[in-house]
């Protein structure tokens, strides 16, 4: 990309999509959608790890 604005909107909407996709995630986690164990094991930690206890 040559334009700097374009790359300003791209970086803002990858922003944008990220906290959205990280809030989801989290409450997906959160209710038990999705299993802790998901969640820990590509992160390389343990599940208490990853709950923070």
């Amino acid at each position: 990309m040559k334009d700097p604005l374009v790359e300003l909107k791209a970086l803002a909407d990858l922003r944008y999509l990220i906290a959205n996709v990280g809030a989801d995630a989290a409450l997906a986690v959160q209710v038990g959608r999705i299993p802790m164990e998901t969640v820990a094991t590509p992160l390389g930690t343990s599940e208490a790890a990853a709950r923070g206890t």
